[in-house]
């Protein structure tokens, strides 16, 4: 049973919610409103392997091989 994050697009607020199952419709749980949108999970996106080679050109302002951009 997976948490998610979603956005409302009728009040504009952000929540987490827990989704048992794909037929489950959710709503927030701000304004109940259906109209949300599934978004990225930060976790997923630090969870994601760059093959950026670290130059010192990334912008970051450390020295090469210092951000973690490798």
């Amino acid at each position: 049973m997976p948490l998610f994050d979603f956005h409302c697009a009728a009040c504009g607020k952000d929540f987490e919610l827990l989704v048992r199952s794909s037929k489950e419709k959710p709503a927030c749980t701000h304004c109940a409103s259906e109209q949300v949108e599934k978004q990225l999970a930060l976790v997923a996106v630090k969870g994601l392997k760059s093959d950026h080679v670290h130059s010192g050109s990334c912008g970051c302002g450390k020295a090469p091989g210092s951000c973690g951009a490798n």
